[in-house]
């Protein structure tokens, strides 16, 4: 690298050497005198878009660099709060490095950077790659996430190129973090919404690792994110992650109402090491954990803001500002110029505040700061200018020469400026309609705190804040309002201006100790220790049928493995399948496809097989669909009905003379297809079933607990069950079902003395637990031999009483072809 590398930094060189050094020990499998395995030590690997590193060029030598940690930024201070025995490594962008020399980004991608306390590993993104995604983000990305369509006139359209880019720019970051993983310990933790499609691309790569993802951004509703082009693919990129990380219960419902309205994915309760994470979604085979907490400040933060508080120029500074004030109670402000803070609604409420109550007039004033604008963005300039125009106009209305109820500052403010702010207020008044991590509440209690004016009074505060923001759910004694809710939001104002002193030391007192016991570290270790737990737990952790959680063993509930379903096939002389269809075989279609008639034409030839389609359709359906097939036993209306293999007659498990049922549910379901959207009625000869699987998730969600909560009141005296499963409500006889079904087969075989040693059960709905609990309760033991192997599983892997799932189709799939070829020549037998 030549001058470029010996005038990079002191600690480079330092650091390449002492990585290249424990990469040399990890690569050596064994010590040379005890013959023990050299184990790294485990990482906690945060992946960010930017990292709290700058690179600079130095101005002593041409073509040397210099590297500065960010020491104002809460990541780096996060050292102490890393899983015991972790080390804390963090991966992303390096900001002004476009300079940098490639050897030197070669070195500084595959080997790190080590400055203090952390190892740095830079990913370099080309400069056109990095303006596009920059786009996708920011137009985007941010503005839906803060519930603003960006489809606007002024922007342009989302297209193929922007995708291809977030793609190259996501695998950039891949190929940077799969080298920093150096054991099975690992953890990874992604950072923020820049990084929405990493977690897919990890997976893949790295499928055991344990994967974790924070957002810092508000999650909207359904209705703003959906129709985003690639929403479904973030939906599916986040549940590759074992946690998701919101900063409040209102984003993580928006989150889970997504994936219910988009993939049909329902949440469940959870069980966690941290208060935070009880919540859960079911995909795959796995539960993916929900953890809701608030960052909080860091401590080095708290200590800043002490400190200034205690300095002589703040101090001055405060006085100053209290001769001006004196007399007045001060309503602060502090925002940043964007949309999302909706100062123009918070002058509007203080505006009808004075409207409202003429004593308050010449007592309150909203001092309003703007700490943040951008000069190029010419919608902020009108912004301003209409913000502007706000104050002058109320001013004129309820101000004189000597009082102005608005006064507006638009200046970045160090902590010190700010400190004086806001030990000047009595009030905090934030009304942002989306926000991420705001932490000026933060800032004002803890600068309330630290005011010595009163060293030994009690401390007191005030803060009225959005209820849409992510930190108003935290400080639980602050005032919420809904900003658009102009009246509301005025009367909240008077509420907090008359607050009383008691009231206000107790909210004080009750939020000081909330910030000071979650601080970022809290954060950080609450998140950790929850995601190093849910790589261990998110399998053994089931939702029974009643909503209720059941922990078993790993072993209970763990992916089908075709070969050791094979090898037991093989070695048995009995065998039994039961299949579903619908789910399981195929997707909802008129008719299979051939690859099913084949294999259930072979599976069926074969002597030692009783094979049995069991299904919810009715048998004109399924005699349709697989009447050709020779030897195929077929259960229509969940069992109902029966042919068995090699018979032509169908035989009804009820006499059906009671219908009396009929009468009372017909109209109850008619009513509601009327009322819903896309919903049909199906009148079988054994039940009655009603469906709504192409309306709106959420709604038809609703329709379907409502009708069979109203059902359940109504049929209660009636011979007859009411079950529910996805979109759909079906009532049918009591003792008709899966279950039944299944043991009714296995005891007709065990009668003509052909108890079966193998029994393959696969389902993917509720419609098939009735089979799971049969096997799974132990009550098919009389009816099978004494040492039956049984092979239970759920496809999709969603929370059952089954024993093993399979992710998906493809895979039963592969399961049935491997049995259907485990024997060799296919040996027919007669039948009839």
């Amino acid at each position: 690298m030549g001058n470029e590398q010996s005038r990079a930094a002191p600690s480079l060189m330092a650091a390449m050497a002492k990585l290249g050094e424990q990469e040399r020990r990890f690569n050596t499998a064994t010590d040379s005198e005890s013959g023990s395995v050299q184990r790294p030590k485990a990482r906690l690997i945060m992946v960010m878009n930017q990292l709290p590193v700058c690179a600079t060029k130095d101005p002593s030598a041409p073509g040397g660099w210099i590297f500065n940690e960010d020491e104002d930024s809460p990541i780096a201070h996060l050292t102490e709060s890393s899983p015991a025995g972790a080390e804390l490594v963090l991966v992303g962008t390096l900001p002004c490095a476009t300079d940098l020399p490639q050897k030197l980004c070669t070195n500084l991608t595959t080997q790190g950077l080590r400055l203090h306390d952390f190892l740095f590993f830079p990913v370099f993104i080309p400069s056109q790659t990095e303006s596009m995604v920059s786009c996708v983000c920011n137009k985007y990305l941010n503005r839906a996430l803060h519930s603003v369509l960006p489809f606007t006139i002024d922007e342009p359209c989302y297209d193929l190129g922007t995708t291809t880019a977030w793609y190259q720019a996501t695998a950039l970051f891949a190929d940077v973090v799969a080298r920093t993983l150096t054991s099975g310990e690992d953890l990874v933790w992604v950072q923020d919404y820049h990084l929405f499609l990493l977690p897919s691309v990890l997976r893949c790569r790295r499928p055991y690792v344990r994967l974790g993802f924070s957002l810092h951004a508000p999650f909207p509703s359904p209705d703003f994110f959906l129709p985003l082009p690639l929403a479904v693919r973030i939906l599916r990129s986040l549940l590759c992650c074992d946690l998701l990380g919101f900063h409040a219960l209102d984003q993580a419902r928006h989150f889970l109402a997504c994936c219910h309205r988009a993939l049909g994915l329902r949440q469940c309760t959870r069980l966690s090491p941290s208060p935070d994470g009880f919540l859960g979604i079911n995909h795959l085979g796995r539960t993916i954990g929900i953890h809701v907490l608030f960052p909080g400040m860091a401590r080095f933060q708290m200590s800043n803001y002490y400190s200034a508080a205690q300095s002589t120029p703040v101090q001055e500074d405060l006085s100053r500002l209290r001769d001006r004030f004196s007399g007045n109670i001060v309503l602060l402000g502090m925002d940043d110029l964007d949309v999302f803070s909706s100062i123009n609604l918070k002058l509007l409420a203080v505006e009808r505040l004075l409207q409202r109550h003429a004593h308050y007039r010449g007592r309150i004033v909203l001092v309003q700061v703007i700490t943040g604008m951008d000069p190029e963005d010419e919608r902020s300039t009108l912004l301003l200018q209409d913000i502007r125009a706000n104050c002058e106009r109320i001013n004129s209305v309820f101000g004189s020469d000597l009082y102005k109820p608005i006064v507006l500052k638009r200046r970045a403010m160090s902590s010190e400026v700010k400190a004086a702010h806001y030990m000047l207020a009595d009030c905090l008044v934030i009304t942002a309609m989306r926000c991420g991590a705001n932490l000026i509440p933060y800032e004002y209690v803890v600068s309330r705190q630290a005011d010595p004016s009163t060293p030994s009074a009690p401390k007191k505060s005030r803060l009225v804040l959005s209820e849409f923001m992510g930190c108003s759910q935290a400080l639980s004694r602050a005032t919420t309002v809904n900003p658009l809710n102009i009246d509301d939001t005025a009367e909240a104002l008077a509420k907090a201006i008359d607050m009383s002193e008691e009231e206000q030391q107790e909210q004080h007192e009750k939020h000081h100790t909330f910030i000071e016991n979650h601080d970022v570290a809290y954060w950080s270790r609450s998140f950790a220790e929850d995601l190093r737990s849910c790589t261990e737990d998110h399998l053994n952790n089931r939702v029974r049928m009643d909503g209720s959680i059941v922990t078993v063993h790993k072993e209970s509930f763990t992916e089908l493995q075709k070969q050791r379903v094979t090898m037991a096939y093989m070695n048995t002389a009995t065998r039994v399948l039961l299949l579903d269809y619908d789910g399981t075989l195929e997707s909802v279609m008129d008719t299979p496809q051939t690859w099913v008639i084949e294999t259930l034409n072979a599976l069926c030839a074969m002597p030692k097989n009783t094979v049995f389609i069991v299904s919810g359709r009715t048998k004109k359906e399924l005699q349709t669909y697989f009447g050709a097939c020779r030897g195929l036993g077929i259960a229509a209306e969940h069992g109902y009905y029966v042919r068995w293999p090699g018979k032509t007659e169908w035989i009804t498990a009820d006499d059906g003379d009671d219908l009396d049922w009929v009468r009372i549910a017909r109209p109850v379901m008619k009513w509601y297809t009327r009322a819903t959207n896309h919903s049909v009625m199906e009148i079988k000869d054994s039940a009655l079933v009603w469906q709504c699987r192409h309306s709106d998730a959420t709604y038809a969600s609703e329709q379907t607990n409502e009708m069979a909560d109203h059902l359940k009141d109504l049929l209660m005296n009636e011979p007859v069950a009411v079950k529910t499963g996805d979109r759909s409500v079906e009532v049918h006889p009591k003792g008709v079902n899966k279950g039944s079904c299944a043991k009714k087969i296995l005891s007709a075989m065990a009668d003509h003395r052909h108890r079966a040693d193998f029994v393959l059960c696969v389902g993917d709905d509720s419609s098939d637990e009735e089979m799971f609990e049969l096997f799974a309760s132990k009550k098919h033991e009389d009816v099978v031999a004494s040492r039956a192997t049984v092979f239970t599983c759920k496809v999709a892997g969603k929370p059952s009483r089954a024993k093993y799932y399979l992710e998906n189709m493809e895979e039963v799939k592969g399961l049935l072809v491997a049995l259907k070829n485990a024997v060799g020549p296919i040996f027919h037998r007669p039948h009839g």
